[in-house]
């Protein structure tokens, strides 16, 4: 979809037909590096990896073979160094910044991870924790779920006997698009008592795309009122979507039968969006390098990033002078009944300040976890004595 509209979209001058190749990335992250190093000779720039294990060779290997890469998914710090990866560029703003503002402006420093026993999801939670980390924040425990019951309940103990914690971040797909895993997980911390507002467990992979929560239920929540009242310990942060869902724009696309794939929009993920944003992302840069009559090489083309604005899929995509996503994002959160998900506060990623919309959080018991001193969000101090 994303190739066919750049190739009819008179606003771009690419200097070239671009065409696309799917290149399946193993799930292992040796195996990708591996995969990925045999893809040099198939492409002209990447989008991708989604295994954010392997992201930085990927990036030097994309300046070695002079060839772009662009990513949504890529959490590595080290990445926003231009003078270390200049053929490297994100199409989203980068998760951390944007855990790190929520994260400031509701005092929670102490952190925890829990991750799916998927490759890329530990790997993402590895990942996550050292970014976190750079920036002086105490992560207590990164763990991953063990299989079954009984592993999900070790999981939980292992969580318990790290003090501090407030904020518990999910590395897993989130039980809105069908996780179950995480439905699982949510349940099991009810049952254990451990969701009565001493944690705010927050999603990690709606970061990566726009829920469309306006006018919509979500109905794994129907019939099961467990996880009704587990979710209201949740927080979900996910991109803004503006005038437009996802599921408005991909039945858009489906009417004018630009898709011919017979599905419906609620059986697509949303991450369709933001890969077709990507897609759109690498094309204005290409434009952009065109424009300044520069060639397009990969470092070329990821320095063009900067003072974007296009209409991506379901939203506009924006970046600043320094190429950084302009993208907001809004925290969502439920009343512990229902199946509805209500915008509380937006993310102004151009101020990277967090705004109330008005709505209060329903907390579990109405009580919010304890905050953490604000020296842990001061990069000049030194927090002391806990």
């Amino acid at each position: 979809l994303a190739v066919g509209r750049i190739s009819r979209d008179p606003s771009l001058d690419l200097g070239h037909r671009l065409d696309y190749v799917i290149l399946q990335e193993e799930c292992e992250t040796p195996r990708a590096l591996v995969r990925f190093v045999d893809f040099g000779k198939l492409s002209s720039a990447f989008i991708g990896p989604l295994n954010p294990g392997f992201c930085e060779v990927a990036a030097h290997l994309g300046e070695n073979w002079n060839k772009a890469v662009f990513s949504w998914m890529c959490i590595n710090y080290k990445l926003d160094s231009t003078i270390r990866h200049n053929a490297f560029a994100r199409t989203l703003p980068s998760p951390t910044q944007i855990l790190l503002a929520i994260m400031k402006y509701f005092k929670w420093a102490h952190v925890g991870i829990i991750a799916s026993s998927e490759d890329i999801w530990m790997y993402t939670a590895k990942e996550l924790a050292t970014a976190l980390r750079n920036h002086g924040l105490p992560v207590g425990i990164v763990t991953s779920v063990h299989k079954g019951e009984k592993g999900i309940e070790d999981t939980w103990n292992k969580i318990k006997e790290v003090n501090n914690i407030k904020i518990i971040l999910l590395c897993m797909h989130s039980v809105l698009i069908g996780g179950q895993e995480q439905a699982a997980l949510l349940t099991k911390a009810l049952e254990m008592g451990l969701a009565d507002g001493r944690y705010i467990f927050v999603p990690y992979d709606t970061l990566l795309y726009s829920l469309p929560y306006q006018n919509n239920s979500f109905s794994v929540f129907d019939n099961d009122s467990k996880l009704q009242e587990a979710y209201d310990a949740v927080l979900t942060v996910t991109l803004e979507s503006g005038e437009r869902t996802f599921y408005d724009a991909f039945r858009e696309a489906k009417e004018s039968g630009e898709i011919i794939r017979d599905l419906e929009a609620t059986q697509v993920s949303p991450l369709f969006g933001t890969i077709y944003d990507a897609i759109y992302f690498m094309a204005m840069a290409m434009d952009s390098a065109r424009r300044n009559g520069v060639r397009a090489s990969g470092a070329n083309i990821a320095e063009h990033t900067k003072n974007f604005s296009f209409p991506g899929f379901s939203h506009q995509v924006e970046t600043d002078s320094g190429g950084k996503g302009l993208n907001n994002y809004v925290i969502l959160d439920t009343d512990g009944h229902g199946n509805q998900l209500f915008p509380t506060h937006l993310l102004d990623m151009s101020s990277g300040s967090v705004l109330s919309l008005g709505q209060a959080i329903h907390f579990p018991n109405e009580v919010p976890p304890k905050p953490d001193s604000s020296c842990w969000f001061d990069p000049d101090v030194l927090c002391t004595e806990g």
